[in-house]
């Protein structure tokens, strides 16, 4: 095809008319030509395309890559390779180290300045954005720590978080989806061995909505650090988990993890269960499948809620579940099972 193009125009002698022809530049038409005339047939030939590189790192993934680099400066390659890897990001790790070379950020000190400077950058956007907001009117936060007497009441401040616990033995990689209600200190807990929405969405279906109705009280606040697990990464993205609390009537709150006063409930709450049940289960023999670890972790988490002894806050002395059913007045209206189990 290209020789009998080149033929027509050599012909009629009117480049221009055969290029629109044939729906080709002349730029195309006089590099074939250069071609053909120093290899013949061989010059027009179809060349092999380049083989896309296997640690050829397109814009988006380096971008997720340094947005993890700035959060965890402390991880290297290796680390932010296997983190990627359980949010679905594929990638290799020598993609990885050669995004952190171009940007001069192979060293952990060099990751550690990156996200010194970003983070102050942050704080002075921020800071002109606040400065802009109140001449308009801020959207006002929650009472984190309920000293209003009138916000002390379940439901009104819940927190949401996800805690990698590492490779279990015998089970595998196993993360924590975990929602605490901060004045009760009721605790929902599921497990799933990765990261995602698709999974924060079914662990609120599965899980959360059922026992809050059966505890008859809702989820007013809730606060979630701003992972892309909770939340868009930019303004005006929609975001599915977003869109699910809303539809639910939940104010998501959206708070940076570094925040470690607002998250510190929920910290305490993860520790608990590190101390009273994953020491114990963590060498258990017994445990040898994904299924069983849940099934226990369930039968602790029921033991937590209806018999555990709230030891120190506001609701000492008594049973999460009972905090919970007590302001709403609705305690006989929970299964005999409950009690029985007591």
């Amino acid at each position: 095809m290209k020789h009998q193009i080149l033929m027509q125009g050599a012909i009629g002698n009117n480049v221009a008319e055969v290029c629109k022809a044939a729906g080709i530049s002349r730029t195309a038409f006089y590099k074939w030509k250069e071609a053909y005339n120093k290899h013949g047939m061989a010059g027009l030939a179809e060349k092999p395309r380049k083989p896309v590189m296997p640690n050829k790192v397109d814009r988006k993934t380096e971008r997720l890559i340094l947005q993890h680099a700035a959060k965890f400066p402390e991880d290297g390659p290796k680390r932010i390779y296997y983190e990627l890897q359980d949010e679905g990001v594929k990638v290799g790790e020598t993609g990885i180290y050669n995004v952190l070379r171009r940007h001069g950020l192979t060293r952990r000190a060099q990751r550690e300045l990156y996200a010194a400077a970003l983070k102050e950058r942050k704080r002075q956007s921020t800071g002109a954005k606040d400065g802009a907001r109140k001449n308009k009117g801020s959207v006002k936060l929650p009472d984190f720590r309920m000293k209003d007497p009138g916000n002390a009441r379940p439901g009104y401040i819940c927190q949401q978080g996800i805690f990698y616990l590492g490779h279990f033995p015998r089970v595998g990689k196993v993360y924590q989806y975990v929602i605490y209600d901060v004045f009760s200190t009721l605790g929902m807990v599921k497990l799933y061995n990765c990261k995602s929405a698709i999974h924060v969405i079914e662990f609120m279906h599965l899980k959360v909505i059922p026992q809050l109705k059966t505890l008859h009280f809702n989820i007013e606040n809730l606060v979630t650090c701003q992972s892309r697990e909770f939340t868009s990464n930019w303004e005006r993205g929609k975001h599915k988990y977003s869109e699910f609390l809303h539809k639910h009537q939940i104010n998501q709150v959206t708070v940076s993890a570094e925040d470690h006063e607002i998250f510190a409930p929920l910290q305490q709450f993860a520790a608990v269960l590190a101390e009273e049940f994953y020491r114990q289960a963590w060498g258990d023999e017994s445990i040898d499948s994904f299924a069983v670890l849940e099934k226990r972790l369930q039968e602790y988490i029921n033991t937590y809620t209806f018999g555990r002894v709230i030891a120190s806050g506001p609701n000492r002395g008594k049973i999460p579940a009972d905090v919970a059913l007590e302001y709403t007045g609705q305690r006989d209206v929970l299964p005999l099972w409950l009690f029985t189990r007591r």
